[in-house]
């Protein structure tokens, strides 16, 4: 919990002169409200005794403080309402920020272990919870220690052996309130902790719809959703019925206090120490305050829920192992693009890493302006090289370097602003084909159809109803998958960055799409350092070399006649091609 109150502490800091505002309002209200049953007290005793001129004239003179009294109190529930939007809606705003702004620091492969739809409804909650807890704070905790001190005061000055009585009352039902719900939390925290299993199970099958519906997998995806709903059912079960016992006890303290106390008002009443004018005040009072303090005991298990809700997300906020640049890390510039990967040590379990890493002492130069390829069977390392230049992932021991200076040199941005990046399947924002080629880059119309041209892509564009404003869907779904290609393809013409990594970068378009982009693709790396994940044989064969990896370890590089003529592991590679993909 000290992730959530840390957060939630500083957003209250910034909106300090609001939030200061809201308890001063807050206090003047209670005040005033507390105050009016003294004037009722006396308008019982002034209606108890015979019809006079001057007691008549002390009734309506008492009546009227009374109006004086609302008049107050509507004035501060108004300045409640100037505080509390920017202090609860401004609150919730920052938080969502700050949520964003440590989830885009976790790396990379923190998003591959965790569902998108969990971690969505984990930050969500994490920033609606603030508003629950800020509420509780202030309408349920502060306005009642205020009323609390206030009714004592008032108790004591007219009969303190009640005042004794209701103080005791007090400290055994919000004792038994905070006890209870902290014992309670963790059935609330196993009901937060399924809920969000249940939003990562939606989000993956939603997200793989159509493979759901290909593979006729509906009745699979249905059971297991089935499966997560009914665990948060069977989990709320326990919180709910632990709750409701917890309101079956508050309501015999409420009734065991009221009881108590009429029971002393008539004894004073018979020993004619009572006014009627004093069972107004107590009774008005009690009433006020039973209903306080039930809805602060109701209320509780909100302000434990929020907590619960918030765990998660802290948990995330508690992760050291985060994106960050180096110490005295600056925005360089790659003037060249020649990559160096420097006897590096990489594994991605670092407990193991010394008895089986994926690099040992693993080097590769590339020089500036080469065109390299990297081929080899599923867990050779080549899409974790890539990963390791664009620093998604660090190796253990060794180094990268870019025109001989180390990557940690340069600021994140800095780095990954100078490699483009064409994946194999590219995903799409769930925004215009404007957004998703410039991805918030200003540009000129005339710069965007260059771009568009050069990748192919101009020509379906054009016929499209809203060009390129029209949307393309989430992740990109109205549009086949070579026109996805051809929308990353016309990124890394507009980025024009000095490295350039393919995966396989035609492999989504047909034939002749792909003849005609071909001539685009190697005007796009012609002047620049190309790194290539290849699986189609046609993309490689006129790179300066070949990389056969085998378990993270380089087995032969060189041409395509070079290493045909090997007849080695690349030679038998070819030999075992079918339909020009590598197996």
């Amino acid at each position: 919990m000290d992730i959530i109150f840390k957060e939630y502490s500083r957003v209250v800091w910034q909106k300090k002169w609001f939030f200061l505002l809201a308890l001063i309002a807050l206090s003047l209200a209670m005040t005033l409200d507390l105050s009016a049953p003294l004037y009722y007290k006396k308008i019982a005793n002034g209606l108890a005794m015979p019809y006079s001129d001057a007691t008549l004239a002390a009734l309506l003179d008492n009546l009227k403080q009374v109006g004086f009294i609302y008049a107050g109190i509507w004035l501060s529930w108004r300045l409640l309402e100037i505080a509390i939007v920017p202090l609860d809606g401004g609150g919730v705003n920052l938080l969502e920020k700050r949520c964003f702004e440590v989830l885009k620091k976790q790396k990379s492969i923190f998003f591959e272990n965790n569902f998108s739809g969990s971690l969505i409804k984990q930050a969500n909650r994490f920033s609606r919870s603030f508003e629950v807890i800020m509420d509780w704070f202030l309408f349920q905790f502060f306005m009642n220690i205020v009323a609390i001190g206030i009714a004592f005061t008032i108790f004591y000055q007219q009969q303190p052996i009640f005042a004794c009585y209701f103080l005791v009352w007090v400290v055994i039902f919000v004792t038994w309130n905070i006890v209870y719900s902290l014992w309670k939390m963790r059935f609330d925290k196993a009901v937060a902790q399924g809920d969000s299993s249940v939003g990562g199970v939606y989000s993956d099958a939603i997200s793989n719809i159509f493979i759901v519906k290909s593979f006729a997998m509906e009745e699979g995806e249905q059971t297991r959703i089935n499966q997560a709903s009914d665990f948060v059912y069977r989990k709320k079960k326990i919180a709910w019925a632990l709750m409701f016992f917890s309101f079956a006890v508050q309501g015999l303290m409420t009734f065991g206090i009221e009881l108590l106390l009429v029971y002393l008002m008539i004894q004073q009443w018979r020993n004619g120490n009572f006014q009627v004018g004093e069972f107004v005040l107590f009774q008005s009072i009690m009433i006020m305050l039973i209903q306080r303090l039930w809805e602060f005991g109701r209320n509780f298990r909100n302000f434990f829920t929020a907590l619960a809700d918030a765990s998660e997300m802290a948990e995330v906020f508690r992760h050291q192992d985060i994106e960050v640049d180096a110490k005295n890390a600056q925005a360089l510039t790659i003037t060249e693009g020649a990559i160096s990967f420097n006897k590096i040590r990489f594994s991605y379990n670092e407990k193991s890493q010394r008895h089986n890493p994926l690099f040992d002492n693993f080097s590769l130069h590339i020089k500036a302006g080469e065109k390299v390829a990297l081929v080899g069977q599923s867990g050779s390392g080549k899409s974790s090289l890539t990963k390791l230049i664009f620093r998604f992932l660090d190796p253990q021991q060794g180094s990268i370097s870019f025109d001989g200076v180390d990557a940690k040199a340069f600021t994140l941005n800095s780095l990954r602003q100078q490699i483009s990046m064409v994946p194999q399947q590219p995903d799409l924002f769930h925004r215009s084909i404007r957004d998703n080629i410039t991805l918030g880059a200003n540009i000129t119309e005339d710069r965007l159809i260059e771009v568009a041209t050069k990748a192919r892509c101009f020509e379906f564009i054009k016929h499209l109803p809203e060009q390129f404003d029209t949307l393309v869907g989430e992740r990109g779904v109205k549009l086949s998958g070579g026109e996805r290609q051809r929308i990353a393809i016309a990124r890394a013409f507009l980025e024009d960055a000095p490295i350039v990594v393919l995966d396989e970068a035609t492999s989504a378009l047909d034939s002749l799409t792909e003849k005609q982009i071909q001539v685009a693709i190697f005007e796009l790396i012609k002047h620049k350092t190309t790194l290539v994940i290849a699986h189609r044989l046609s993309t490689i064969l006129t790179m300066d070399r070949i990389i056969v990896l085998e378990k993270g370890k380089i087995l032969e590089q060189g041409t395509h006649q070079q290493l045909l003529a090997k007849k080695g592991k690349y030679y038998a590679m070819w030999q075992h091609q079918s339909g020009d993909f590598l197996v």
